[in-house]
């Protein structure tokens, strides 16, 4: 079995003290969210078999310092521990320093991992048209790529990481949806391999399926502040967290959300 430790949106501002809604610094937050996962694998003495995938929105206010201090949490964390790690990038990413400080670590359409019988693929959903935008699209190319990799290796099961939702939240987040969500539903539709689907952006746990197989997808709460699923803009009360996505051999999937509370 492989595990997939899932954080997403984490917006790091450039001071470790800043704090941004419901009085949360995220910065502190990642770093509760972080200690709790890493403890969670060293209890399973799994540390080989666990990727812990970033799925966008890593920085908040698009300042060089905000990667800089999401690097050296994963290097305490993750580096130090022995646990393999990745990152997507979100729209809050749409800047030169995501490019630049986390080059090595951008798991890109063209390069998935492999990891026992799964290939874990990942794929950008910035917007192409304004580097300011919340909204996002897939690229042709990307979802091209991926089905080529699913077609060569069809006898593996495969998992997908996007930063935006793939399906209407039914709430005030489609005003920042994703254009070609389209694209992502009809990979799902042509390949029974690819198992399952996670995506950040949200701020929530979101569930739904998506395509001819009723692939399953998976939102995850923030590590930060949690977004309230209603039509009108609103934050709740829910603690930060993270998911654990446990990947088995013969391509079932169980998901479990934790939340970090103080």
């Amino acid at each position: 079995m492989i595990t997939i430790i899932q954080i997403t949106d984490c917006h790091l501002f450039k001071r470790e003290d800043k704090q941004g809604y419901s009085g949360i610094a995220p910065f502190h937050s990642l770093k509760r969210v972080l200690q709790h996962a890493v403890s969670w694998a060293s209890a399973q003495n799994t540390m080989a078999s666990v990727l812990l995938l970033i799925t966008g929105d890593i920085s908040g206010d698009d300042s060089l310092e905000s990667y800089t201090l999401f690097l050296s949490l994963m290097q305490e964390y993750a580096d130090a521990n022995g646990i393999a790690w990745a990152v997507i990038p979100g729209n809050h990413d749409n800047n030169i320093h995501f490019d630049n400080v986390l080059a090595a670590k951008h798991l890109k359409s063209h390069t998935p991992l492999t990891l026992g019988k799964w290939l874990i693929h990942g794929t950008d959903s910035r917007s192409t048209s304004s580097t300011k935008s919340a909204k996002g699209n897939v690229r042709e190319n990307d979802i091209a790529s991926i089905a080529s990799h699913i077609a060569a290796k069809p006898h593996l099961n495969h998992a997908l990481a996007v930063h935006h939702h793939v399906k209407a939240s039914n709430s005030w987040m489609d005003n920042h949806s994703l254009s070609d969500a389209g694209l992502i539903e009809q990979l799902a539709s042509k390949y029974n391999a690819l198992k399952v689907i996670v995506h950040g952006h949200v701020h929530a746990p979101l569930r739904y399926t998506l395509g001819d197989f009723n692939t399953p997808v998976y939102g995850c709460p923030s590590s930060c502040w949690q977004w309230a699923m209603q039509s009108d803009f609103g934050v709740t009360n829910e603690a930060p967290g993270y998911q654990l996505i446990q990947l088995s051999d013969d391509g079932s999937v169980g998901v479990k959300v934790v939340c970090i509370s103080d």
